[in-house]
């Protein structure tokens, strides 16, 4: 019998064991890189007193989908789509905001699309319109917005380039004919989309339409339940899919609004109804109080049906995922707004994409570059992109400084930047003015001394100029807002004088009290804009929650320049008590004293 070698079987069996403890070490990088995203359980919702119920179980024999006769019922089964069949006479406010207070806040975001229709008929067709939907022609239709600095007119992209014509109601129409998906920012209510002042889109301009995509960013258009809605008009005219807004929101705080088409690059894996949740996130931290971004179609509509990018490397190494991702196999990764679905993403908190910005899972404020959401396990991850590879950093927690001077940086760009849009910086300049009357008070009685008038100005001009490059150094990072923000000249003026006046008087102060006074009203431009900003949200919800029952608004920007008014109260302080010791009254100023 020959002698058997037993070193021979224990090199494979070493081998295996080096390569379990290898993936063991690298699970969230060998996830990223080797699984794809699994689907997740599609729910039906339908009440079965609804005159609509026929099709609800009609879709779910021919899908083989489970049905819930409650939301209560339905989200206990956890799923990742819901589709919601209901006839429009049982949607209402409280309905929605339930709805929107139930989901609100999920670890695991649901998407949803309503079914529904003018007719049993409508919407039937409206189901089944949803694998019709293509993704060639897509244009993007923007009124006049003074404040976000944005001319009207329409879009069309074709591949990376695009042209622009001039919106009017023929145009309008006309590229509703044509597009595969549209969006569309203005004014707007239940029955129209407005257009320009004395123009608007109303149900009978709406034509017969091909199975395509609208989405709106104005207020008030999603609202079936009432007579004669726009989102029931393009639906029941042929229309895929409608996502709009039940209530008013406030403009700018909608990823990839105005020129970004965020649905673009939807694919089956990240499909629309999971992009209206992304954006839903950004309206919570931008301006909501509570979602009510709503989808009208099936939520499972993409309008590519392959992901534009190819993930080409997965490392992990001291906590952090890196993904790399490559050309497509179609070509180049695109311009616009990408979404990205990571498996096992949900792990990680923070999110970093070099060249473009860093997102914390619980930031505070609106951020119109990168905006996420978890479903389930995975993450799924909206950016705004140049085109070409990218990478994306995850970790499970931000660096220890970087959600303190995020918070800063997002408050001093309200209040130095965005706050001197719309007026914003006329209004520093009359608050500069009414500053001057106390100073000219003051020395008019000789109750201060005229010789502190240079040092005052000096540190005006100073902060003025630091406002000045502050300003400069951050517009083409500012991600607070989806607007277009420019650089406002003349709220360097208003700077100037509010400084000067406050240091003015912070010198001429003969006590505490005094000295407080000084240092507010340089910092005032930022107090009036907490005060005008918690002001108006709070009468808003009160006159919502007399209407719905609940406020619709949060208070984040109101909160952005109080943080700001705060720190500039400190840096003041700390400013003109340095100014204090620095500067040594003059023989003829001791003499007057």
């Amino acid at each position: 019998m020959p002698e058997m070698d037993l070193s021979e079987p224990i090199k494979p069996m070493r081998t295996l064991i080096l390569l379990v403890m290898l993936l063991a070490l690298l699970v969230p990088a060998a996830d990223a890189l080797g699984a794809s995203p699994s689907q997740g359980a599609t729910v039906i919702l339908a009440d079965p007193e609804d005159p609509y119920y026929p099709l609800a179980e009609e879709i779910a024999q021919g899908e083989g989908l489970p049905t819930a006769h409650s939301l209560d019922e339905a989200l206990a089964q956890d799923p990742e789509l819901l589709l919601w069949i209901v006839s429009p006479g049982r949607l209402s406010d409280e309905v929605l905001v339930d709805f929107g207070l139930a989901v609100q806040n999920r670890p695991s975001a649901v998407s949803v699309g309503i079914i529904s229709g003018g007719t049993l008929e409508d919407a039937r067709a409206l189901w089944q319109r949803a694998g019709e939907v293509q993704g060639e022609r897509v244009y993007a239709a923007n009124a006049a917005n003074p404040a976000g600095n944005r001319e009207a007119g329409i879009m069309a992209f074709e591949g990376a380039e695009s042209t622009l014509q001039p919106l009017t109601l023929a145009n309008l129409v006309e590229a509703l004919q044509r597009a595969d998906y549209l969006t569309f920012t203005g004014h707007g209510g239940n029955g129209y989309l407005a257009l320009a002042e004395g123009t608007a889109l109303r149900p009978g301009h709406v034509p017969p339409l091909s199975p395509m995509v609208i989405a709106t960013g104005s207020c008030n258009t999603f609202r079936p339940w009432e007579g004669g809605s726009i989102a029931l008009a393009f639906t029941d005219r042929g229309a895929a899919a409608y996502a709009g807004f039940a209530y008013s929101p406030n403009e700018g705080y909608l990823i990839g609004a105005f020129e970004g088409v965020p649905f673009r690059h939807t694919w089956p894996e990240f499909p629309i109804g999971h992009a209206v949740q992304v954006q839903n996130r950004g309206t919570l931290q931008g301006f909501a109080g509570l979602p009510y971004y709503f989808l009208l179609g099936d939520p499972r509509i993409a309008l590519q049906v392959e992901a534009p990018y190819d993930l080409a490397e997965a490392r992990s190494s001291n906590g952090t995922l890196t993904l790399s991702y490559a050309d497509a196999a179609a070509g180049i990764i695109p311009a616009g707004v990408i979404p990205v679905r990571i498996p096992g993403g949900a792990a990680y908190s923070f999110v970093e994409i070099p060249g473009v910005t860093a997102a914390w899972h619980h930031d505070p404020f609106y951020n119109a570059r990168l905006q996420m959401v978890n479903m389930g396990e995975d993450k799924l991850v909206l950016f705004v992109h140049k085109g070409g590879d990218f990478t994306l950093r995850l970790q499970t927690r931000p660096p220890w400084y970087w959600v303190a001077a995020d918070v800063l940086l997002d408050a001093l760009d309200h209040t130095l930047l965005y706050g001197q849009e719309g007026s914003g910086d006329a209004i520093s300049v009359i608050l500069g003015i009414l500053a001057l009357v106390p100073v000219v008070i003051l020395l008019l009685r000789k109750k201060a001394s005229p010789w502190t008038l240079v040092p005052a100005a000096l540190t005006g001009l100073a902060f003025a100029a630091l406002h000045g490059l502050y300003a400069l150094s951050r517009l083409e990072r500012l991600t607070i807002t989806s607007k277009t923000v420019v650089f406002h000249p003349l709220g360097l003026v208003g700077t100037f004088l509010l400084v000067s006046c406050g240091a003015f008087l912070f010198l001429n102060a003969r006590s505490w009290w005094g000295r407080l006074v000084g240092v507010v009203v340089a910092a005032l431009a930022a107090l009036a804009g907490a005060v005008f900003g918690l002001g108006i949200i709070t009468i808003t919800n009160f006159l919502a929650s007399q209407r719905v029952g609940v406020g619709l608004w949060n208070y984040a920007l109101g909160l952005q320049p109080l943080i700001a008014f705060v720190l500039e109260v400190f840096l003041f302080s700390l400013a003109f008590a340095v100014l204090v010791r620095l500067r040594k009254p003059s023989e003829k100023e001791t003499t007057q004293a």
